[in-house]
């Protein structure tokens, strides 16, 4: 009989808080004849993965960031014309946006689900992915977005002692975008973007949340003119802390959900409860479905990719991938 876990990869980083030898030990009794690797850096999984035998699943212990180090370790030594070996995220980050819209609960509960299903196949679900930067991601975005990821990660850096613990949960995600954003934001203004539609086919959603096809939105046409707090895009519905910021962005599969939005700063606070879970229609927000689109702003805006800052850019780049991630779904685990 094979040991729990046999024909599963597990990847835990080295370097996550939450991670590290500990949750790698946890990992290996719960799952025994599971291969475990603790890494520091993207070349150490990329080594791991040339010489892992093919797996079941390869399973992500972390967050949004280290989910998306192991989707493009994967697609870098998976030949082009091929699959993606199934994956699978354990929740060990602060927001777990991808995890939380897979269904994953704890991690001791996810094992237990894992070492119950050793000999079978996992139940997937089908994500989309968005190539910017030479890299691939669930979501990416500049401006509101951006900032608040920064200054929520400054926050937490500078919290110490009891607070430390509130600081890490949603109230110092809202904390940060109402005491450190959002008055930066008020002080600066919205800057001016442009977006150019990089595609044949792009979809503006109606006031019902319904598709429609922009008859005569070619390659090269101007999708948006206008002022933009955040403009963002995204393949998976959930941000981080079951903020809803890409409601749309399962209903067209090919497409990838492209949101601006270009209310004040009061307004987004006004609207915070509708803005969190993904209302529609909401004053100041625009919809499409597209497949490729460029983001041109009046000045260099904050770019974070999957959560991970990676500095100012002025014009920006999205395309749909040819790539599919196909997740491991928490919610049929028990079917």
């Amino acid at each position: 009989m094979d040991a729990l876990g046999s024909g599963l990869a597990i990847l835990v980083n080295a370097n996550a808080k939450r991670g590290g030898r500990r949750v790698a030990a946890q990992i290996a009794r719960a799952l025994p004849g599971a291969s475990v690797r603790l890494t520091k850096s993207t070349e150490e999984i990329e080594a791991w993965l040339r010489v892992l035998p093919p797996p079941q699943g390869v399973l992500a212990a972390g967050g949004d960031g280290t989910a998306v180090a192991l989707v493009n370790a994967l697609a870098r030594v998976t030949a082009k014309d091929a699959p993606l070996p199934t994956m699978g995220i354990l929740p060990l980050g602060t927001g777990n946006g991808w995890a939380n819209a897979l269904g994953a609960p704890k991690l001791h509960r996810c094992l237990e689900m894992l070492g119950r299903r050793s000999t079978a196949a996992l139940p997937t679900r089908k994500f989309g992915l968005v190539e910017v930067e030479g890299g691939l991601a669930h979501f990416a975005g500049s401006g509101w977005d951006a900032m608040i990821l920064e200054d929520y990660k400054r926050q937490l850096q500078a919290t110490r002692g009891p607070g430390r613990h509130l600081s890490k949960s949603i109230y110092g995600y809202v904390s940060a975008a109402l005491l450190r954003t959002t008055p930066k934001v008020a002080l600066l203004g919205n800057p001016h973007l442009l977006i150019e539609n990089l595609a044949s086919d792009v979809y503006v959603m109606d006031d019902e949340g319904t598709p429609r096809r922009l008859a005569d939105a070619g390659y090269g046409s101007v999708l948006y003119d206008g002022p933009a707090g955040a403009a963002s895009v995204g393949t998976c519905p959930e941000y981080g802390y079951r903020f809803k910021a890409f409601p749309f962005a399962e209903r067209m599969p090919g497409f990838m959900s492209v949101r601006v939005y270009a209310g004040s700063p009061l307004c987004a606070v006004a609207s915070m409860a509708r803005l969190w879970t993904g209302a529609h229609p909401l004053m100041g927000m625009h919809d499409w479905m597209a497949m490729a689109v460029r983001m041109t702003f009046s000045r260099p805006v904050p770019l974070q990719v999957a959560g991970d800052a990676l500095g100012p850019r002025q014009t920006i780049e999205y395309r749909y991938s040819p790539r599919i991630a196909r997740m491991v779904d928490w919610r049929r685990m028990d079917f």
